[in-house]
C-alpha cells in the first residue's frame, strides 16, 4: 500500500488486537505467576479459600470493589487458619491497589481502609502485635497508598491532556480567525467584485441583444448562478456565526448523493464525540472523501464511512469501491489542496492521517481525532 505526503502508517490489525486485549493478558500472566507461588510455597492452608483469593483477581478491573471484599475476606479468613503472610498477602495487595486506583473516593478512601484494616486484625489475632498487626498495616497501607497515588497520576495527566488540547484549539481558532479575515479581504477585493461585473454585462446583453427563448433561458440560469454565488460570497464575509459543520456535511452529502455516489448508512454524528473544532475538521474530512470519490470514480461510487474509539481517540476510515472498476487500484494524482490542509489542521489538534489506494481497486483514508468524549464503536 503506498501513502502520500504528510501520512502515516496505518496500524497492523494484529497488532491493536494485542494492544486490546494487553490487560487481559498482564492479568492472566500475574494470576499464573500468583498461583505457581501459591503452589510452591505451600502458603494454602484452606484450598478453597485460595482459590477465594485468586481467582477474583481476573475481574479486578471491571469489580474492583467486589474483588476487594471477596479477596480481603478469603485473606482475612485464611490468615487465621496459619496460611503464611508474604505470599498469602499478595493477592489481596493486587486487589487493594486496584480498588485504590478507583474513581470514586468512597472506595479510596473508605472501603480501601476497612479491607486493609480487617486483613491487619485477622493477621494481629494469629501473628501478634509486632509481627503480625504492625507488619500487616505496613504491607496494605504501602499498596493502598500506591494505588491513590497512582489514581492521582492518571487524573493529573489526563487534564494536562485535556489542558493541552484546549490550548491547541485556542491557538488554531485563533490561526483560523486571521486566516479568515485575510481570506474574506481577498475574496472581497476580487472575487465579489468579478461576480458582480459578471452579472451586469449579462444584465446588458439581455438588454441590448434578441435572444430566442433557449437563449433567454440560458442568460437566465446564468444570473441565477450569479446571483446565487454572490449573495454566498457575502454570507461568507459577514460577521455572522458559521454553520454547523454536520449540517453542512449532510447538505453536502446530499448534494452529491444526487449526482451519483452511493452513501453505505448515514455519517456518524459527532456531536458528543468530539470537540466541535475536532469535529469540523472531522466532517471536512467526510465531506472531502466524498467529494473526491465522485470526482475520481464517477456515478455508482461506493462510499463507506466507519467509526472506533479507543483510548479517548476516535478512528476514523472511509473507503471508496469505483462501480465495475478492475485492474487494479484507482490511479490518483498527488494529494490536493483538500487532503493538504486537512492534514495539516488534523496535525495541529495532535492527530493523524493517512491516505492511499486499495487492492483491488479504490482509495481509502485514515485518521485520528485526539479528545474524543464516547468510548464505543460506530
Amino acid at each position: 500500500m503506498v501513502f502520500r505526503a504528510m501520512s502515516f502508517p496505518l496500524r497492523s490489525p494484529l497488532a491493536d488486537r494485542l494492544r486490546g486485549h494487553a490487560p487481559a493478558l498482564v492479568d492472566l500472566a500475574l494470576g499464573a505467576a500468583t498461583t505457581l507461588l501459591f503452589v510452591l510455597s505451600g502458603t494454602a492452608v484452606s484450598a478453597p479459600l485460595a482459590v477465594a483469593q485468586l481467582a477474583p483477581l481476573f475481574w479486578r478491573r471491571r469489580f474492583p470493589s467486589a474483588v476487594l471484599i471477596v479477596v480481603g475476606g478469603a485473606t482475612a479468613a485464611h490468615t487465621t487458619l496459619g496460611m503464611a503472610r508474604a505470599v498469602g498477602f499478595f493477592p489481596a495487595m493486587i486487589a487493594l491497589y486496584t480498588a485504590a486506583t478507583h474513581r470514586s473516593p468512597a472506595v479510596r478512601w473508605v472501603l480501601c481502609p476497612l479491607a486493609g484494616a480487617g486483613m491487619a486484625a485477622a493477621s494481629g489475632v494469629r501473628h501478634g502485635p509486632v509481627e503480625g498487626l504492625l507488619m500487616a498495616v505496613v504491607t496494605v497501607t504501602v499498596a493502598w497508598l500506591a494505588g491513590v497515588e497512582r489514581s492521582e497520576h492518571v487524573r493529573r495527566r489526563t487534564e494536562a491532556a485535556r489542558l493541552r488540547l484546549e490550548r491547541r484549539i485556542a491557538e488554531q481558532e485563533t490561526a483560523a480567525a486571521e486566516d479568515r479575515e485575510r481570506l474574506a479581504r481577498r475574496v472581497h477585493d476580487t472575487l465579489a467584485h468579478t461576480v458582480t461585473v459578471m452579472l451586469l454585462q449579462t444584465e446588458a446583453l439581455r438588454a441590448t441583444t434578441a435572444l430566442d427563448p433557449a437563449g433567454e433561458r440560458r442568460v437566465d440560469v446564468v444570473l441565477d448562478a450569479g446571483r446565487t454565488a454572490l449573495a454566498e460570497v457575502r454570507a461568507a464575509l459577514a460577521d455572522g456565526a458559521e454553520q454547523d459543520s454536520a449540517t453542512l456535511l449532510n447538505r453536502r452529502l446530499d448534494t452529491l448523493c444526487a449526482a451519483g455516489l452511493r452513501l453505505t448508512g448515514r455519517p456518524p454524528d459527532l456531536r458528543d464525540t468530539l470537540p466541535a473544532p475536532v469535529r469540523a475538521v472531522a466532517d471536512r474530512l467526510i465531506g472531502e472523501a466524498a467529494t473526491n470519490a465522485l470526482r475520481h470514480d464517477g456515478p455508482g461510487t461506493r462510499l463507506t464511512i466507519t467509526t472506533a474509539c479507543r483510548d479517548g481517540t476516535l478512528f476514523l476510515r472511509t473507503v471508496t469501491e469505483p462501480a465495475g472498476a478492475a485492474g487494479g487500484p484507482a490511479p490518483r494524482g498527488g494529494a490536493g489542496f483538500g487532503l493538504r490542509s486537512l492534514s495539516e489542521d488534523l496535525s495541529g489538534y495532535g492527530g493523524k492521517l493517512a491516505y492511499g489506494p486499495v487492492v483491488p481497486s479504490g482509495w481509502q483514508i485514515e485518521a485520528q481525532f485526539p479528545g474524543a468524549r464516547v468510548a464505543g464503536t460506530r
